[in-house]
């Protein structure tokens, strides 16, 4: 080849293939965040390109397993991890070395339904003896417990199923329980197909228990104090994310089908929509409401036996990041943590 043919095909190459800047300049953190819609602001995170804004290279993971998360966080092995609350609280009563550094969504709608046919049940008392399902490792479960309490029953008093998500769909039609209480993503579609009432709504729910359900974003505490800087970065992204969705549901809708439509699930546009109004993402860091709704929440783990130690969360919030980042928002000033009243078991 001649010299001038070679530098034609060496430009022709850097046109195709631009250099970028040195790798020293760009910082890496492990994400793992849900396989379900719980992982929406990560995907949004990652597709809308706020991470690469801050300077982040994120290698992002959509865990299946609660156990490999927390165990690839006590490793080392996994910075960041967006998880259910009650992965959070398995992980404080394990003394896993994690932060709390932001919200993932809250306030999922969950309710309490029962066969459309079955009229004798109007409350939570009228479900003593009978069985009640709910997800497999579903945020549902503490919640049921809790309003159990309310209603004067124990745990045992009930029959507690847990079932897999399809079966979730289908346990009326296969009378695998006289009740289900579970998030609307499920319940909802029992409803519309007209197999289901609602006995508790979610707005019913809220009301009895002041139910919150705040999602974490936790970071390793070698991160934090080791990168504090990427830590920074990592949170100035994941709440550009949460306000993107608020601010644009019409195109997170269309990134959660894109989420699911890749794992092989197929997810109608008005479905995804619907879902994006299901979990709210409007909170970005854990006031003192926040945590004392998730120690409820651990109370009713351990009250049903999910959990052998109550899980305490002294220690475990870290908002000064989140607080940070909302400041370098256009027009953000300094939050202040809501006072609320406590929610109740």
């Amino acid at each position: 080849m001649t010299p001038w043919r070679g530098a034609i095909l060496l430009v022709g190459l850097f046109a195709l293939f631009p250099v970028r800047a040195p790798a020293a300049q760009w910082e890496l953190a492990r994400l793992a965040f849900s396989s379900g819609w719980d992982g929406l602001p990560a995907s949004v995170a990652i597709e809308r390109g706020f991470f690469a804004q801050e300077g982040l290279v994120v290698s992002g993971l959509a865990a299946t397993s609660a156990q490999h998360v927390i165990n690839s966080l006590a490793a080392g092995t996994t910075d960041f991890a967006a998880v259910p609350q009650r992965t959070l609280l398995a992980m404080a009563a394990l003394k896993v070395p994690v932060k709390v550094v932001s919200v993932n969504g809250w306030g999922t709608e969950m309710e309490l339904v029962v066969p459309k046919d079955d009229a004798a049940v109007k409350t939570m008392a009228d479900l003593k003896g009978k069985a009640i399902a709910v997800g497999v490792g579903s945020e549902a479960y503490p919640a049921l417990i809790r309003l159990l309490n309310k209603a004067k029953l124990r745990p045992a008093d009930v029959t507690i199923k847990t079932l897999s998500a399809a079966d979730l769909t289908r346990v009326f039609q296969k009378k695998l329980a006289s009740a289900l209480m579970e998030s609307r993503y499920f319940t909802s579609v029992l409803v519309t197909a007209g197999q289901a009432r609602p006995v508790l709504t979610h707005r019913d729910i809220v009301k009895t228990l002041g139910l919150i359900g705040a999602g974490p974003v936790v970071a390793r505490q070698a991160v934090i104090e080791k990168e504090p800087a990427t830590t920074q970065k990592f949170v100035n992204a994941w709440i550009k994310a949460l306000k993107y969705i608020q601010q644009d549901p019409e195109d997170a809708a269309r990134l959660l089908q894109i989420f699911f439509h890749r794992q092989g699930v197929k997810v109608s546009e008005k479905t995804a929509r619907a879902w994006i109004g299901m979990t709210h993402y409007d909170r970005f860091f854990w006031s003192p409401a926040e945590v004392a709704d998730a120690e409820f929440n651990g109370w009713g783990l351990k009250e049903g036996g999910a959990l052998k130690v109550l899980p305490k969360l002294d220690g475990y919030v870290e908002n000064r990041f989140a607080q940070e980042a909302l400041k370098r928002l256009p027009g953000g000033s300094s939050p202040t943590a809501e006072k609320k009243v406590p929610p109740s078991r």
